[in-house]
């Protein structure tokens, strides 16, 4: 048995409010599923979709479609090219875990390297932070140094997480956090070792 999604998403700039369409894509169980990359696919045939709304709106968009904006998004680009994530399993219609990469900033002892982090988002995201975790070995004031975990008490991103933060976000403040004056001279493992 499958469940309904809508095929055509309206967005206007004028009003955070999206119109869904009567003609529902069916998107159907293991087997003859479709992988979160077809349901975007077929959604971007007629319009474009933007993230969350504006404050105070009323509107809460549903965890799938959060995620799906997440992975289009993703997929273009963000910005200079330094931060970029994905799915891990294109097959996974839950969209659970990612992976992330960070380029170094400029100036500091992470210039340069490129660091990989897994992010994994649970049933409750957007309304709670996705897991966060360096899969590259880094030194930062904000990661366990032997699991490679994000600490949410030492990362206010995760410990004061709002619903409207994204997994990019997410990315581009901890490459912001490497740059801090703790972290930018921090003696650093060597360069293609993992946790």
């Amino acid at each position: 048995m499958g469940f309904l999604l809508p095929s055509h998403i309206n967005s206007s700039s004028a009003s955070p409010l999206r119109s869904y369409s009567s003609s529902p894509a069916i998107v159907r169980g293991r087997g003859g599923q479709r992988s979160p990359r077809e349901i975007i696919d077929r959604s971007k045939k007629s319009s474009s979709m933007t993230l969350g709304g504006s404050a105070g709106s009323g509107i809460v968009v549903p965890r799938n479609f959060r995620l799906l904006e997440e992975l289009e998004r993703g997929e273009k680009g963000i910005g200079d090219g330094t931060v970029s994530y994905g799915m891990d399993d294109g097959d996974d219609i839950y969209m659970r875990s990612w992976t992330g990469t960070i380029i170094g900033p400029l100036n500091t002892v992470h210039e340069g390297r490129i660091y990989q982090l897994k992010l994994f988002c649970d049933k409750d995201y957007p309304d709670k932070p996705p897991s966060v975790r360096f899969h590259s070995r880094i030194n930062m004031t904000c990661v366990n140094p032997d699991t490679g975990v994000v600490d949410t008490r030492k990362f206010l991103v995760l410990g004061n997480w709002q619903r409207d933060y994204t997994m990019e976000y997410i990315l581009t403040q901890l490459k912001k956090e490497m740059a801090a004056s703790h972290n930018r001279k921090l003696v650093q493992p060597p360069e293609g070792t993992y946790f």
